[in-house]
Parts: C-alpha cells; sequence; structure tokens
C-alpha cells in the first residue's frame, strides 16, 4: 500500500478545489482595462497572514504527492516525451536571467523603440535580469521576471513584484519573423504613457492578469489565496497539464499495475480533447466580443466551432483530427490535404468543385497576419470569399 503524504485535510482540500478550478477554466481574453497608475501598483503586502506559510507548505507537499513531471513518463511514453520536447508546449516558460534570448539582449545591450523616444538599456544584477530606460535616468531599472512563449511566434518578457503581486508586460519581445526584438504585439495601443511610471517599460498587469498569463504557460499554478512565486508553478506544458495528475499512476506502473491508477482527466474522444485545448487556445466563451478578425485569427478553436465541417461532425471533429497534440505543429501541408480528403474525397459528392486536387488549406483555411509578420490559420474552415 503507498502511503501518501499526509496533509491537514480542510486546506488540502480548499487548495486542490482551487487548483481544480484554475486547471478547468484556465485562458484569459487579455483585453480591457484602464491602465494603473504608479501609485495603484505601490509594494503592497501579499493579504494572506500568517496561515500563508502553511497553505503554501500544504500547496507543495499537495503537489508532490500527485504530480510526477515530465521525466517520469519517458520510461513507458518515449516518442511520446520526444514528440513532446519538440512541441512549444514544452519550453514556453523560462526564468527570463536564464534563457538564452538574455545573453543576447545583453550582447545587444541597447534597444530603441521605434515607437517611442525610448532607448533600454539590458544588464545583469546580481543574477537577475534587468532594462533601464536611458532616457530617463530618474526611473529605477526594472528587474524581468519571466520570459513567456516558445519562441515559434514571439516571446514576451514579463515582470513579477512578488509583495505587490502585481506586475508589468515588458514593451519589447522576441519576434520569429524578424528573428530579432520588436514592440510587444498590441503595445502600439502604449505608444502614449506617463513617463516616471512603469508605463514607462510595457503594460502593467493587475493580480488576476499576471495569473492568467502565467496559468497558460505552466503545468500547474497555485491557486488566488497564495503568492505568485516562482517555486509554487511547474513551468511549462507538460504531460499532466493535459493528461492531469499522474504520480499514482507512475508508482503503480513501477508495480506493473498501472492500469489501475485511472486518470483524473479523460481524452477518449476529439471533444473531450477539444475542451483541454480551449482552455489557452480559446472559444467563444473565453474571447473579447471586440476582438478584431486578426485578433480572432490566434484562437484556433473559435474558429473550428464556427466551421461547417465541424458542426456536423457530431462531436467527431476536433483539434487532435489535425494535429498531434504531443508534437510541434506540422507544416506538412500534404498531411492537412489527406485529413480534409478523409471526408472530402476527390470524385466524390463532397469533392471540392474548384480544386479537387489542389491545395484545401489555402482556399477554405488561408493564412491571417496577426501582427508583426506573425500569421496564424484561424482554422475558420470556409469557402473562399
Amino acid at each position: 500500500m503507498i502511503n501518501p503524504v499526509r496533509i491537514a485535510v480542510p486546506i488540502a482540500v480548499v487548495i486542490l478545489l482551487a487548483a481544480a478550478m484554475i486547471y478547468l477554466t484556465g485562458g484569459w481574453d487579455g483585453t480591457g482595462g484602464s491602465l494603473p497608475t504608479t501609485d495603484e501598483h505601490a509594494a503592497q503586502p501579499f493579504d494572506g497572514g500568517s496561515p500563508v506559510d502553511e497553505q503554501v507548505e500544504a500547496w507543495k507537499a499537495l503537489i508532490a504527492a500527485n504530480f510526477a513531471g515530465d521525466a517520469a513518463c519517458a520510461s513507458c511514453h518515449a516518442e511520446e516525451m520526444k514528440a513532446h520536447k519538440r512541441s512549444g508546449h514544452s519550453h514556453t516558460l523560462a526564468m527570463m536571467h536564464d534563457s538564452q534570448w538574455a545573453e543576447e539582449l545583453l550582447e545587444l545591450a541597447t534597444y530603441e523603440d521605434p515607437r517611442r523616444d525610448q532607448r533600454f538599456r539590458f544588464q545583469t544584477r546580481d543574477n537577475q535580469f534587468t532594462v533601464q530606460d536611458v532616457a530617463n535616468p530618474g526611473t529605477p531599472a526594472m528587474p524581468v521576471t519571466w520570459l513567456l512563449g516558445s519562441g515559434v511566434h514571439a516571446q514576451t518578457p514579463i515582470w513579477v513584484d512578488e509583495s505587490s503581486q502585481r506586475g508589468v508586460e515588458m514593451r519589447w519581445s522576441y519576434l520569429a519573423p524578424s528573428d530579432a526584438i520588436g514592440v510587444t504585439p498590441d503595445h502600439e495601443r502604449f505608444d502614449d504613457y506617463q513617463q516616471g511610471t512603469i508605463e514607462c517599460y510595457g503594460r502593467p498587469l493587475d493580480n488576476a492578469s499576471v495569473r492568467a498569463c502565467l496559468a497558460c504557460h505552466t503545468t500547474m499554478s497555485p491557486p488566488p489565496n497564495l503568492p505568485i512565486r516562482q517555486d509554487l508553478y511547474i513551468a511549462n506544458v507538460g504531460c499532466e497539464r493535459c493528461h492531469g495528475p499522474r504520480k499514482k499512476h507512475v508508482v503503480m506502473a513501477e508495480q506493473g499495475l498501472a492500469e489501475q491508477a485511472k486518470p483524473l482527466v479523460t481524452l477518449d474522444n476529439p471533444a473531450a480533447a477539444m475542451k483541454v485545448c480551449v482552455q489557452c487556445h480559446r472559444d467563444a466563451d473565453s474571447v473579447s466580443p471586440t476582438a478584431t478578425p486578426e485578433e480572432l485569427v490566434r484562437f484556433q478553436p473559435y474558429g473550428l466551432k464556427k466551421s461547417r465541417c465541424f458542426i456536423e461532425s457530431s462531436g467527431k471533429m476536433g483539434c487532435s483530427s489535425c494535429h498531434d497534440a504531443h508534437d510541434a505543429v506540422s507544416t506538412d501541408r500534404r498531411l492537412y490535404i489527406e485529413r480534409c480528403q478523409q471526408c472530402h474525397q476527390p470524385k466524390s459528392s463532397n469533392d471540392c468543385p474548384q480544386m479537387p486536387t489542389g491545395d484545401c488549406i489555402q482556399c477554405h483555411m488561408p493564412a491571417v497576419e496577426w501582427t508583426a509578420g506573425i500569421e496564424f490559420h484561424d482554422h475558420w474552415i470556409r469557402s473562399p470569399e
């Protein structure tokens, strides 16, 4: 008999339920709200009181008792693990000072903002990556905490202040199409800023916004009653983000009894798998009603669910119908055309009247530029206009 780590029941139940809600409802529309001022971002201690330390330790114990980590999956699921390491999910969050991009920025030394009269200087202090607004020497250097994104399209750094539990989305990002630093997507609307405030470094983030950003780049995030701290997150989107905590499964597998540890999350059909994808890739329930077509192109489930192919599939079509959830997104166009032709066979009643053997994707789901040369297929399968 395996004895789990013992945790005080009331704390464990509260934390587990809160974590489950975050797990099941992850995602954020990222829109709206006025920019906080410097006063609103003044350091405020985390409002948890003396029980916080106990809850933090209970959370850590809960994670240790229930989550095995990606490496534990490799011995039995070697091919899936190799594929996962190729995917953006496996490296979508890093500490800024540990990232390869930080090294490149330190060599670059400074960056001129093309839309503002600003020059940023990059340095390290006490093993912490920092940025400073050279044009305003009175503004203190800003530490940079996390780097979000895999780099397939972009990577954006953020600062998180553990005392105020708020942060800043930095004004500058890595943009893959140009393989260079540039203005962070959507920051064109923040060209005007108040000098001498944190707005000079980028977009202020309140507590909920910081948590939402990190939630979609991690396997597990702490519930709202716990502070935002590096040691309370499981970085990157790993196996257990989609399959649920599997520590018991791993322990039982070592005894040849893996099937006795049933998963908490079942992905036995495309519809069930899609519910996991929409947590971060979003559908109509989590996108802003004012979003433009260029913004909506990033939200693939939103587009797919509008498609006649999806609507008439009776739940048989989902993200996994065309994509291997473990691997990097394939760029083999023939693969996707073959998927289309599983239903739309040439010379059949479901045949495309315009180009039966042509490129289905180019016509029916074309790439749309979001910003800065970054393109996505919006996944709304439809007849071309």
